[in-house]
């Protein structure tokens, strides 16, 4: 039986640089560098990779390779900067008088610092000038943007959209509009859907039909006529248009079109429908034209029939995928290649929807999970994660599968460079592989 103590193991798991092994034998005995030199051979990411697993002895020697040039180095990310302000011209310019000498409130509201306090009380002032400002900035939710889009004052009356904001609507860059209009679609004032038609590729049926039902429903079939002079809708959207703006129920009919469109398992088999790309489209498309992700229905169709991968993947970068979806994407497998096919991931950790535990639960195959645990893939790092590394499960989960057996720790190590599992399915079999020798042993 092999003799080599498994804290030397748990030390060399721990060290994030295989240059350290030297500085082992030297420290722990040098009757255990075969042992070590074994252990050596294993691919780089096993040794780096570990480092999760806790801060063990011998950290000094690490800090000192650091300083010496041998550790990697990796930027911290920085804050994405703030989008840059669209210049303001003719009606959108500060008008108000600068009162006692208090900041002029259009120029307030450009400021990119404001708290939440300093926005509602510039909202609350149902300045054009000054809505318009902040809606160009970064700093109102998405609630308010609708509100604004609506034309609903905040003291909750209603009337036309002001044309400050139509005129940045219809003057500021084109992908940028876009976001902004997603929060306008059923707004239903006819000049916001005007810019919707005509600055918006509009690629679902449902996403036609709700700025139509929209304006409709507050300003009659009139104003939809005039509208659909400037829209470039396809004739099988445009045709039962026409034909229900004939019809005494027409907004009835219209309505009822729109939410079997809406329809969560009509929304799913339109997303599961077509190739790789296609799939990843039609995701993008349902989102800006409004609509919303029917993440129950998907999580159950993912159950009866897995989600095609790029599909998948296209879902788990949305904010609010759910948990049980981004679980069922680790245990499918990910890449040893292509790091941008793990950005939902990284973003998953990042803003805590996933944990490193999870990883070491449910994700394989077990050398790219570790090489992930340890920021090796130059994409993710422990310290931006919302959990931070899983030290504590991972101490537990060595423990309850290895302990003190130096015998469970050789076969992990060897089994690793070509383990498909998970992290926990690389520890059970280790010590399955050891208790079935013991056990022919005995017989």
């Amino acid at each position: 039986m092999n003799t080599i103590d498994p804290s030397v193991v748990r030390a060399v798991f721990t060290l994030a640089h295989p240059t350290l092994v030297p500085v082992l034998v030297q420290r722990l005995g040098l009757e255990l560098a075969p042992a070590l030199r074994r252990m050596a051979t294993v691919p780089t990411a096993l040794a780096a990779a570990i480092s999760a697993l806790g801060n063990l002895p011998l950290i000094a020697a690490y800090e000192e390779g650091d300083r010496s040039g041998t550790r990697d180095r990796r930027p911290r990310p920085t804050a994405a900067p703030a989008l840059p302000l669209p210049a303001f011209a003719g009606p959108v310019a500060p008008t108000l008088p600068d009162r006692a000498g208090a900041e002029d409130p259009v120029r307030r509201a450009a400021r990119g610092d404001l708290t939440a306090a300093e926005v509602d009380a510039l909202l609350d002032l149902d300045d054009p000038h000054v809505d318009a400002r902040l809606f160009a900035g970064s700093l109102l939710p998405d609630t308010e943007r609708a509100r604004l889009l609506a034309g609903v004052r905040r003291d909750g009356t209603r009337g036309p959209v002001p044309g400050p904001l139509v005129d940045l609507l219809w003057d500021t860059e084109s992908s940028r509009c876009a976001g902004w209009l997603t929060a306008g679609m059923t707004s239903g004032d006819p000049e916001v859907a005007r810019v919707v038609v005509n600055r918006l590729p509009l690629r679902t049926e449902a996403g036609r039909l709700r700025v139509v039902v929209g304006v409709w429903t507050r300003h009659g079939p009139a104003e939809v006529r005039r509208l659909l002079t400037e829209a470039q809708f396809p004739a099988d959207t445009r045709e039962p248009i026409e034909d229900a703006l004939g019809r005494p129920d027409g907004l009835a009919v219209l309505g009822a079109r729109l939410a079997a469109e809406e329809d969560p398992e009509h929304v799913v088999a339109f997303l599961r429908d077509g190739n790789d790309r296609e799939q990843r489209e039609r995701v993008d498309a349902v989102l800006a034209d409004g609509g919303a992700i029917p993440w129950a229905q998907l999580l159950r169709s993912h159950r009866v029939a897995a989600l095609p991968d790029r599909l998948h993947i296209r879902l788990a970068e949305a904010p609010d995928c759910p948990y049980d979806l981004l679980v069922a994407l680790l245990a499918q497998g990910l890449p040893s290649y292509g790091r941008d096919e793990r950005v939902w991931l990284h973003e998953a950790l990042v803003h805590g929807r996933l944990s490193g535990a999870d990883l070491m639960r449910y994700a394989r195959p077990a050398p790219v999970v570790l090489s992930i645990l340890a920021g090796t893939d130059d994409r993710t790092s422990p310290e931006w994660w919302a959990s931070g590394a899983p030290k504590a499960e991972a101490s537990a989960l060595v423990d309850e599968f290895l302990g003190a057996d130096a015998d469970a720790w050789i076969v992990a190590l060897r089994l690793f460079p070509d383990f498909t599992g998970t992290i926990v399915e690389l520890l059970t079999t280790a010590r399955a592989v050891v208790a079935d020798r013991l056990g022919s042993a005995g017989e």
